[in-house]
Order: C-alpha cells, then structure tokens, then sequence
C-alpha cells in the first residue's frame, strides 16, 4: 500500500507543471486556474483583473495600455483597423456613429496631404535618378540605412491611322508578329437595362444570353462633404 500511495503521489507530482506569470513572475501551478493572453504568454488571475482586457473583437485578452476605443467597444489594435461587420455597423448608436465620422474625416485630411507631399518627392527623386548611372535599368538612391530605387522602362504607343496603313504594306503574317489586336467590351447599361425588361417572345432567347453575358455589380463611394463656411 505504501508503494502504491509513492507511486500516486510521484504521478501527481510528474503531472504538475510549473509555470511563472508574465507579468508578476511569480509561479503558477498548473493545477489552479491560468490564463494565456493573445499573445500567448501565461498570466495569473490577480494580474489579468490588473492589467488586462477582454477585446470585444476577437475576445483574447490584450493589456489594458495597448487597447483603442470604437464608440464603447474596447478594441485590440487588429480588430481596431478591421471595418465592422454588418451586424456591429447596424448597432452603432449615435455617439458611434459620429466618432467613426471624426475619425474617417480626419484620416482623408492626412491621406490628401501626406498623398500630394508623397507625389511631390516621388517626382523630385525620380528626377535626381534620371541624372544617375543605371545598374540593370533601374537606380537606387540611399540615405544610410533607407534607400528608394527607380526603375526605368520603355513601352511603344501606336497610332491608329499609322498602323492600319503599315497593315496594308504587309502580309497578314507579317503585320501578326508585329501587332495583337485586342476586342474589348464595354455595355451601354440604358440599352441593356431596356432589352432585359422588355417581355416580348422574339428575343427572348437573346435576354437569356445577355443576362449570361453581363451582371450587375453594386460599387459604393464615400466623399468628405466640405464644411459650409458661415
């Protein structure tokens, strides 16, 4: 019986695994309750109820000092770039509502500017390459550690009336490996807006094609309003 209580006692101790918080660094036995952040460490009760917070997204707890705020959802920063879903878009409420406004409002103003500064410099670098030695078409320009690289490559515009007289003093083969004709599309969408409501036999089949051949898709823009100057 006594080797059998050893033997027992030897499991429990072999099964127990010791493990140390994260944020306290004190131990945790595996046998009384742990919890493991979204970042995978392993954390005691006391300091998850002191320094951290369940993320309405994803529900893994975050620390308390890198959440960020959508209305009164408390959110990690990944779910915070993430656009709501349908169903959290329908339950915003007002105050919501008005701070995802202040807050996309404010980026576009930043995206306009740091978009035009961007192009600015693009221009002036892409200048400064053209005046530098090529390496394999292309020119890398450096600032310590950073560098930007410019390549440079040459494409061939044609013009129509010139081609189709070239096509007439060539041979279909000839003028073949020299040009791709391309055929592209592009539906009037009155015009097949009108066939597909029309209801009479004769083209009947022809709807049934064109609704094969064409599909309609929704697309929706969103522009900053300007403030009406008082």
């Amino acid at each position: 019986m006594m080797n059998e209580a050893a033997a027992l006692r030897d499991g429990r101790e072999l099964s127990t695994v010791t493990l140390i918080c994260a944020e306290c660094e004190q131990t945790i036995d595996s046998a009384t309750s742990t919890t493991t952040t979204k970042a995978g460490t392993k954390v005691c009760p006391e300091c998850v109820a002191a320094y951290y917070i369940a993320c309405a997204g994803c529900k893994h707890l975050v620390p308390q000092d890198e959440t960020l705020k959508r209305a009164d959802l408390v959110l990690c920063a990944e779910c915070y770039v993430k656009p709501p879903d349908a169903a959290g878009a329908s339950s915003l409420d007002q105050s919501g509502i008005e701070s995802l406004i202040a807050e996309y409002t404010a980026l576009h103003a930043e995206e306009k500017r740091i978009g035009t500064r961007m192009e600015e410099i693009k221009e002036w670098l892409k200048e400064v390459a053209a005046t530098q030695p090529r390496v394999s078409g292309a020119v890398t320009l450096r600032a310590g550690e950073q560098a930007v690289k410019c390549s440079f490559r040459t494409t061939l515009k044609c013009d129509a009336e010139a081609v189709e007289k070239l096509e007439q003093t060539l041979d279909k083969n000839e003028f073949g490996e020299l040009f791709e004709r391309k055929v592209t599309y592009s539906p009037h969408k009155e015009r097949v807006q009108e066939l597909l409501n029309t209801v009479d036999g004769e083209h009947e089949e022809a709807r049934e094609l064109l609704r094969a051949a064409v599909r309609e898709i929704e697309s929706a823009t969103l522009t900053v309003v300007p403030v009406r100057k008082k």
